[in-house]
C-alpha cells in the first residue's frame, strides 16, 4: 500500500499537533527582542495583525489593558483563544489585512509577518486605516528573513512608515528576522 504525501503530512500533524503553536528558537528570540524594543512599558489598547496562534500575544497581554489580535487562519485562532487571559482583556478576530481592521483607538499596532503579502495598493489602504484607528500609535513590524534578502525585507515597512509619516526609531536586523519600530512625533501629538 502506498501512502501519499498528504497522508504523511496529516499523520505528522496528528502526532506533533498544530504547527502554529510550536515556536522555533528564532521565533522565540524574535518575539523576545520585539517585546524589548517596545517604546513604552504599558499600552492601553494593542492591535496585533497576523497574531496566529497567539505566541506574541502571551508577552503583549502583560503590558496592556486590552489586546486585539487579527488573523485569517481560523485554526490558529482556536489555539489563540485557548490562551489564559490573566492580565488583559483579549479578543481574537478572524479577518484579513487591511480589510477587516477593527475600530480603535489603539496605541500600539504590531504587524507580525503580514506586510510582505500586501500589494502597494493594500499597503496604502492599510496606512489610511491605521491613521483612522491608531493615529498616535507606536508601530512594531516583525518579519522573517528565511526566504529573502535583508534589503528586500525593509521595503514594505519603509512604504508604510512613509505613508503614516512615522520615523524609524529602532531596527534590529538579525540574519533570520527583522524588527522595525516606527513612532509618531510625540511633540507634535502633544
Amino acid at each position: 500500500m502506498s501512502v501519499t504525501l498528504a497522508q504523511t503530512l496529516d499523520r505528522c500533524l496528528d502526532i506533533a499537533g498544530n504547527p502554529t503553536v510550536a515556536l522555533s528558537f528564532p521565533q522565540r528570540r524574535m518575539f523576545g527582542q520585539a517585546l524589548a524594543f517596545l517604546p513604552r512599558q504599558h499600552y492601553r489598547r494593542v492591535l496585533e495583525l497576523g497574531c496566529g496562534a497567539g505566541a506574541l500575544a502571551r508577552g503583549l497581554v502583560v503590558r496592556c489593558d486590552q489586546y486585539v489580535g487579527l488573523d485569517a487562519d481560523a485554526e490558529a485562532l482556536v489555539e489563540a483563544r485557548a490562551l489564559p487571559a490573566r492580565f488583559a482583556r483579549t479578543d481574537f478576530l478572524q479577518g484579513r489585512v487591511p480589510h477587516d481592521i477593527p475600530e480603535g483607538p489603539f496605541d500600539l499596532v504590531v504587524l507580525n509577518g503580514v506586510l510582505q503579502d500586501l500589494s502597494p495598493e493594500e499597503l496604502e489602504r492599510l496606512a489610511l486605516r491605521l491613521q483612522a484607528v491608531a493615529p498616535a500609535a507606536d508601530i512594531l513590524c516583525l518579519r522573517s528573513l528565511l526566504f529573502e534578502a535583508p534589503d528586500e525585507a525593509f521595503r514594505p515597512q519603509a512604504r508604510l512608515g512613509a505613508a503614516l509619516g512615522r520615523s524609524l526609531t529602532a531596527c534590529n536586523l538579525d540574519r533570520l528576522f527583522r524588527i522595525d519600530v516606527f513612532e509618531p512625533d510625540r511633540a507634535a501629538a502633544a
